[in-house]
């Protein structure tokens, strides 16, 4: 795996648009190039052929998940998987959650692909103390279904390539349907400030892009609406069904999905 990172990096680095500053990313090599090309290329710079992965080890997103508190393979330990909305944390949460894994695990903490954090190496005797932390009930191992799987990239307040503000909006109306509707199941809803598709949207149930749009003579925040976008099995990319929603309109669009 290593190896793989390693080869893939060599080849953007010689080949990737980086001139561009617009295009300074790894996709549009691969849109240029199409994945063929970018396969040899890879396989050229590692000097021998990539196997297809096998459908056993194809991941569905309930593996991607991690939330909640789950028996490990070693006996009588447990990981803690902390749900953190879309990925934000404060240097005083980081203290905080490092304590815990101090106190009640073995010192590690894990990052998840849904910027989440899972603590392992819990022992029995230890677990329902860890649970009545009050940092634990802010980050909570039984979120509700839409904060679940709630994603988003950094957005405008840190990112100036971001077209639009993303953390908080997408936090503040998730907390707004989560009051009017019951979502019997997790629906992956990811945000992204801009094209560059950091939160990738393409890949979610619901992908909500970046972008300006004009809304009553004036120039506002918007989005571009993307659906059925999966990942593991089956992946495939969403499509765009709707494009330049303002965000001060998004929440009804949603809720009539």
């Amino acid at each position: 795996m290593v190896g793989l990172c390693e080869a893939i990096l060599i080849v953007y680095r010689n080949h990737g648009l980086r001139a561009n500053r617009q295009k300074s990313r790894l996709m549009w090599l691969i849109d240029e190039w199409g994945m063929g090309e970018f396969r040899s290329q890879v396989e050229k710079q590692m000097g021998h052929t990539l196997q297809p992965a096998a459908a056993k080890d194809e991941i569905i997103w309930d593996k991607r998940d991690h939330i909640g508190v789950y028996p490990q393979k070693q006996l009588g330990l447990n990981y803690v998987g902390l749900n953190v909305p879309v990925g934000r944390l404060f240097a005083t949460d980081m203290f905080d959650i490092a304590r815990l894994a101090e106190v009640y695990g073995s010192g590690e903490i894990r990052l998840t692909v849904e910027q989440n954090i899972l603590i392992p190496n819990v022992p029995d005797s230890r677990l329902a103390a860890l649970l009545e932390e009050a940092i634990v009930q802010r980050f909570s191992p039984t979120p509700e279904n839409l904060s679940r799987a709630l994603v988003s990239c950094t957005g405008a307040q840190f990112c100036n390539f971001a077209l639009i503000e993303t953390k908080q909006r997408a936090v503040a109306l998730i907390r707004e349907i989560e009051a009017e509707i019951e979502c019997p199941r997790p629906v992956r809803i990811h945000w992204t400030g801009c094209p560059n598709s950091c939160g990738q949207p393409q890949v979610a149930d619901i992908g909500l892009m970046g972008t300006k749009v004009r809304k009553d003579g004036r120039t506002v925040e918007g989005v571009d609406l993307y659906m059925g976008g999966k990942v593991g099995k089956d992946a495939h990319l969403g499509t765009c069904v709707k494009k330049g929603i303002p965000c001060e309109d998004l929440k009804p669009a949603l809720l009539d999905i």
